[in-house]
This record gives structure tokens, sequence and C-alpha cells, in this order.
């Protein structure tokens, strides 16, 4: 059996080559057993069950139904560019979408996954508008605001916010990037003191892994990174001692 971890792809349409590559993943790697976690941010934006947004990703979707046809165990945490998608997604077979976080266990070994974007417990605004966005009012809006509209707003938000924070952590000044592997390896830490073997997130689009040992056994974290820079995806296989990363 087999393991496979993306995030952070951001696919902007069915022309976007990443959306092939997942798409090669789901229909000729991944086999009956295996499981996919799709650990958000996998869309630039998909808000709701919206015909826009199923339309525009329909590839994808059709390739996540034809792998759970085949009896691969597939599960997606929402990200900040994708949430409120349960309805969207309820007709793939063996597919869970899960809002925060979710644990898988293979042969006694224990996986966490988590989009990453709660993981600094200081950021109260974020917090803030994460809470806004999943609460009753954000899914009345939805229903109620076409579809068109949601995707406008949408590529405006991701163009303002690509002009506000053009860097990658990667490029950001050393300070800044040690900050946020802190708060993100000391998340990982907890989850591994509770009885995790792999932490994996993304969100942060930072290339990080870090091996830990929690009462005298080992643990690792892996972050995903930024697929469309760093090009690459998770896999793992029964008897793995680690996570690998392989270009996508």
């Amino acid at each position: 059996m087999s393991l496979f971890a993306v995030s952070d792809l951001h696919i902007s349409g069915s022309d976007d080559p990443l959306m092939g590559s997942v798409i090669k993943l789901l229909r000729e790697r991944a086999a009956s057993g295996d499981t996919v976690v799709l650990v958000g941010d996998v869309f630039d934006l998909f808000v709701g069950n919206k015909k826009v947004f199923t339309e525009k990703y329909a590839p994808l979707l059709s390739a996540l139904d034809f792998a759970g046809r085949r009896g691969v165990v597939l599960h997606y945490v929402e990200g900040n560019h994708d949430f409120l998608i349960r309805r969207a997604f309820a007709g793939i077979p063996s597919l869970k979408v899960h809002d925060h976080d979710v644990s898988v266990e293979i042969s006694g070994k224990r996986f966490f996954f988590a989009h990453g974007d709660t993981a600094d417990c200081g950021d109260f605004g974020y917090r803030f508008m994460r809470f806004m966005f999943r609460s009753w009012l954000m899914r009345a809006l939805v229903i109620a605001i076409p579809g068109t509209w949601l995707d406008w707003i949408g590529r405006m938000s991701s163009r303002y916010s690509r002009d506000a924070k053009p860097l990658l952590p990667g490029e950001l000044p050393i300070e800044r990037r040690e900050k946020l592997r802190r708060i993100y390896r000391s998340y990982a830490a907890e989850r591994m003191a509770a009885g995790y073997d792999f932490v994996v997130m993304g969100h942060c689009h930072d290339l990080d892994e870090m091996f830990f040992t929690v009462d005298g056994r080992s643990a690792q974290y892996v972050n995903i990174g930024f697929p469309r820079k760093h090009g690459s995806f998770l896999s793992w296989d029964v008897g793995d001692e680690k996570i690998q990363r392989e270009a996508l």
C-alpha cells in the first residue's frame, strides 16, 4: 500500500499543467488500497458547490471519481482557497472532506494531515477571518451569490494577495522564514507528542522537513511546499522510514 499527498497547487483552470500532473497521479499511479490526501489549496479558488467551479475543474473531479471507484481511499482537507466544498465532492466514492485535519493509520503508522493555516495560534486576524468564511452567514452568501461573481471576487483577491505578498517563504528575510519554521515545527511536535509518526502540512509554501525523537521513537514533519515552484508531491510506502518527495 502506498500513500500520496499534494497541496498548494493553486490550480487555476483545466489548462493548468499541474492539473494534468495530479490527474496522472490519480489515474496511473494510485491503485486500489492506496491513499491519496489532498491537503488544501489544491485549487486557486473552489467555494461551495457552484457550477462555475465544478465545470472549470471537471477533469480533476472526474479523475478523483475514477480513483475512488477503483478503490483508492481519498481525503480532502479544506484550505483557505477551497472550503465549504463537501456537497461538490459528495458523489465521489471513498472521498471524505475534512474542514480542519485528518488522521490516517496504515500498517501501524499514524499520519496527521492539516492544511497548516491554523498552525500559528497567535494569528488572531486570520483565525477570525477563517471562522467568518465558514460561518452560517458565509454559507448563506455562497448559496445566494452567483458562481461567476464568486469566481471573479476570488480571482481579484488572489491577484491582490500576490501583489501585496510577492515573495515565497524561501525568498523572505531569514528572520521571517525562521519564525515560520519555529511555528510549524512546534505545531508538528505537539502532534507527534500525541502519538503521530508523520505530520504533513502545507499553506506557508515553505519546503521544510525535520525529524524529531519523541518518547524514544523517530517522527517526521514535512511541509509540502509550493509545487508550482518546487515541483514535487509526497509519497510513502509500507516499510518506509520516511516520507519521500517525488517530482510532480
